[in-house]
């Protein structure tokens, strides 16, 4: 059973930011998770903060565990995309992560009811239940997905690898 807190976010903020349209009802409406199980955390003294990528400017959104991938939301287009590495390194790189912030909630939601599920690979009916889950992942914005190289795809391979698993009950 899902146990996420889902969050909005403030919308006279991103009103100032500029940020319009869907994205808006997305992020103010539903919002996003606090922590959807490492894979997306927020981060309140960084929340909606604005940098320039290579892309357009972008408001932080939130951060993989590890803190160094990061999610911004691109004002101009809406799409979402991650930063790979530190800042100010020179090394670092950026990939798509979805078209829309809908796309984001809903593969963040196939992913919080896959880690959360209670399922084992010891299951009878394991290898069926991966399937129906790269099935909705891929349904959550399947335009995404078609890069094999993606920030999704590449997550939910190693979940059909059986290198990320469910959370134990």
């Amino acid at each position: 059973m899902p146990s996420v807190l889902w969050l909005p976010y403030d919308a006279s903020s991103l009103a100032r930011l500029g940020v319009d349209g869907e994205a808006v009802s997305g992020l103010v409406e539903r919002g996003l998770p606090a922590d959807c199980k490492r894979m997306f955390v927020r981060a309140s003294g960084r929340e909606l903060e604005v940098r320039d990528l290579p892309q357009g400017r972008a408001a932080f959104l939130g951060a993989f565990e590890d803190g160094v991938n990061t999610y911004w939301l691109l004002i101009d287009s809406g799409e979402v995309w991650m930063a790979r590495g530190y800042e100010g390194d020179g090394d670092q790189q950026y990939g798509l992560v979805n078209y829309s912030v809908a796309g984001l909630q809903n593969v963040l939601e196939v992913w919080e009811a896959f880690t959360c599920s209670g399922k084992s690979d010891a299951d009878d009916d394991y290898e069926d239940y991966v399937e129906d889950v790269l099935e909705r992942a891929r349904q959550s914005d399947p335009k995404v997905f078609e890069d094999d190289e993606a920030w999704w795809s590449r997550v939910f391979e190693e979940v059909e690898l059986g290198a990320l698993v469910p959370e134990e009950a």
